[in-house]
This record gives C-alpha cells, structure tokens and sequence, in this order.
C-alpha cells in the first residue's frame, strides 16, 4: 500500500503539473530561432515563428520554401518536498520530445502567406503498478488475511494540434500588417483505476475497486493580429492574441466505486458515466510588444507579454453524485487564472556571413488561480488543488548557414518551484491527520534542440 501510494502521488503530481503548464504562456516555443531568443521575437522573428509571435513579420523574410521547427528532446527533473512528512523527499526524471512546428511562405496575387501546422502540447502518460505483497498496513485492518492483489493505473492524455494560415501585407515602407488564423482541435482526459483484493484464511473474500476519469473536446479558432513598424534605429512589433473562439465542446465524466465482502453493512456499488456534458476551454487575450535593435551586425532582442485574466468557470460541468454521504457529493472541475506580465531578452551575434551564436531568457509566470485536474476528482473532501511554477529560461544556440540548408542546434534550460498544500491527509494506525501539510514542489528541465531549413519548395510555392 505504501509504496503504490508514493508511486500514485509522484505521477499524479507529474499530470497535474503537465497540465499546470497550459498557463505558462511561455513554456514551449516554436520557430527554429525564436527557441534559441526564448520567444523574445515580437519585433524581431526571422523564421517561420512569425505566425506564433508576429503575423505582420512575414513581409521582412524572403520565401523559405518548406521548415521544420528544431526537433527538441528534454530532460526534465521533478522533486516533491514533505509531501509524506517533513523530512521526504520524492522525484523522478523523464526524457521524451517535445512538441514542434513546420510550415512554409509563398507569394500569391502580391500578397504574402504562410501555412503552418504547430503540435502545441503533447502529454501522453500511462502508469501501471500491480503487487501481491501482503504486509502490515493490510494486516492490521485484516488480521486474518491470507493472500493480497493490488493493481491500478494512472493515465492522462493533453493533443492541442493548430492548423493555420498567415497573411500579411506591407501598408507602405515603414508600416506591415499580418494576421494568422488557425484551426485548434483539443482534447483533454485522465482518470486512474485503483483494484484491492483480499482472500482470508477462511476463504472469505473483499474486493474493493474505485475508478475515475474524464474527458473533455474543443474545436474552435485561434486569431492572432500582428503589426510591425520601422524605425530609423529598430524595429517595434505587436502582436495581439484574440481570446479563443469555441465552436464545439463536449466533456464526459466517469465514476465507480464497488466495494463487497464486508457485510451488508458496509458493501457498496456507485457507478456513473456521464456523457455530453456541457464544458468549456477559455484561452485569454493577451498583447506583445517586442524591438529587434541592431548594434552593429549584431542584434539585441526585447519582449514584453501581457495576457489577461479568467474569471472561475468550470471546465466540465458535473452534477453532483451520490456517493453514500447524507448530501450529494459535488464534483469540482473549476479554473480561473490572474493577469501576467512576462519579460525577457536575447542577444544574437554575428560571428561571419554563415554563423551566428544566439544567447537569451525570459520569465514565465504561471497564471493559474485554480487549475481543473485530477486532483479536483479524487482529493481529499473534493479540496480544490492548485499546482503551478514560476519559471526562468535561458537559452543559447548558434545558427549555421549551409549551401543547401540552415541548421540550427541549441539548448535551453528552465527552473522553478511553488509551494502548496497536499491534496491527501496522511493515515496512521487508522487515525486521519486532517493537518494538511506544505508540499514543495521543484522542476527543471534541459531542452535540447536540432532545426533544419530546406529551401527545396520555394521556386514551386513563388509560381
């Protein structure tokens, strides 16, 4: 029982972070240069990042024929502070990709576009542990008991894919103006199933079984409005994020709970499975001003992003559910996110015609008030459970220009931790500690990053 519950606890906490970083508005990036600037490219964007961070930029590149974004590998670290009492402590590492972008230019009746296919967030976890260890945690509720089963699974799936296309056009020398209108189709699901079974001595058998899960879908449209202007001495780009326009959702809930072999006073069935419920995904609006500044062939990069709060609104609106209580048991799915400020900055130098070093960071705060997740459907007493960082990134890279390619190879490292309060009361010898504890919470992660542009499409895209 101990050891599945820490095994439990670290990846659920990994899947409520995962999810937690949906409002880190800048936690993954897109654009083969714009990663190695960490975003800071408002004013700036060179590469195929323009239909992310600045739609109007489009009229500043010449045709690119067909880019992938620079394929990324991370190495992440999780550490969870007394989360099982002052003196623990739990981690895990994971090493996986991370989401990425392709897309190309082309010029069409004097007028520039841009189509582009972007994996904005890729969460696909699944945990299984099962064991047949009888020790004294069970003996102690089950002195008799003979023989022990436990299995359970924990999963959670995150697929945001954004289909889009990017026009943009020069008003007059100084002035150009873009826009980029992408298709999202979302979906969001979890759950965990958790089996007990106990044989005793005298053949009698308990079964205890408890199972939750939820699914939720989204399809809408995401509007980006970019303008950029020069000026004698920089560049100034504004990019203006439209908040999200939904066009279909739909969320699912899933609850059972079965628990036989006690006596008729204590057996128990519960078992929902709610479908088409009503729910809601809500993306903020959000405003970026960024200046690409040239000193010299050298080239200084500053960003600054806002992006607006959410009022509480549930994600997936559940009715509440018997589950043997004298009231109904209502089932928390809720969110709401504060105002953010993020800033940063980068460098890139020109070392000769065909090399580049890139070097850049930027804060990203998360923006997370109440965070739906799985712990909303399984804490203790249905608690609201809140998980989110404030991070710090830094990148450098450099930028190699070949005759039949660019190659782009970089890295980038985050940090942050946050504080909060454990969603579980810790049991001991059949007493409930209902003293809930501070949990802290630190993750890194080491990003590192291969880009490759081929303009191999470009004469076919400009006839």
């Amino acid at each position: 029982m101990k050891s599945f519950n820490i095994l439990l606890l670290i990846f659920s906490f990994s899947l409520g972070h995962n999810y937690a970083q949906q409002a880190n508005y800048k936690f993954n990036n897109f654009g083969n240069r714009s990663i190695l600037l960490s975003g800071n490219v408002t004013g700036s964007v060179t590469d195929l990042g323009l239909v992310y961070y600045n739609p109007s930029r489009l009229t500043e590149i010449e045709n690119m024929g067909f880019a992938f974004n620079a394929r990324a590998y991370q190495l992440s670290s999780l550490k969870l502070s007394n989360l099982l009492g002052e003196e623990s402590i739990i981690g895990s590492t994971n090493f996986s990709g991370i989401p990425s972008m392709a897309g190309g230019t082309f010029d069409l009746f004097n007028n520039r576009f841009a189509y582009s296919f972007i994996s904005k967030s890729r969460i696909d976890n699944v945990l299984g542990y099962e064991s047949d260890l009888l020790n004294d945690a069970i003996l102690e509720i089950f002195p008799e008991a003979e023989s022990y089963k436990v299995n359970a699974l924990v999963k959670t799936n995150l697929k945001d894919d954004w289909f889009g296309l990017t026009w943009a056009k020069k008003i007059n020398d100084n002035l150009s103006l873009g826009v980029s209108l992408f298709g999202s189709f979302y979906k969001y699901s979890g759950g965990s199933n958790l089996n007990h079974t106990i044989r005793s001595i005298s053949n009698q058998v308990v079964f205890y079984q408890n199972t939750i899960g939820f699914n939720q879908e989204s399809y809408g449209f995401l509007v980006k409005i970019g303008g950029n202007y020069h000026f004698p001495k920089f560049d100034l780009g504004v990019n203006i994020n439209v908040p999200y326009l939904e066009v279909y959702e739909k969320g699912a809930f899933l609850y059972n709970k079965v628990i036989a072999g006690f006596g008729e006073d204590f057996d128990q069935f519960y078992d929902y499975n709610l479908k088409n419920l009503n729910s809601q995904r809500k993306e903020p609006l959000g405003i970026s001003i960024g200046s690409g500044i040239p000193l010299g062939k050298n080239k200084l990069h500053l960003n600054i992003d806002y992006v607006s709060g959410l009022n509480e609104y549930d994600r997936i609106i559940i009715p509440d559910i018997d589950t043997g209580g004298e009231n109904d048991t209502a089932v928390l799915f809720e969110e709401s996110r504060k105002n953010v400020f993020n800033f940063g900055a980068g460098l890139e130098v020109f070392v000769r015609d065909n090399f580049k070093v890139y070097g850049s960071f930027t804060t990203d705060y998360n923006a997370f008030i109440k965070n739906a997740n799985i712990f909303d459907l399984s804490s203790d007493g249905n608690r609201d459970v809140s998980i989110g960082e404030d991070f710090i990134q830094f990148s450098v890279g450099i930028d190699l220009k070949l005759p039949w390619a660019s190659v782009i190879l970089g890295t980038n490292y985050l940090n942050g931790s946050s504080e909060f309060t454990s969603p579980l009361s810790l049991k001991k010898s059949g007493v409930v500690n209902n003293e809930y504890g501070t949990t802290q919470l630190v993750y890194s992660r080491w990003q590192f990053v291969v880009g490759l542009e081929i303009p191999v499409l470009e004469n076919t895209f400009s006839k």
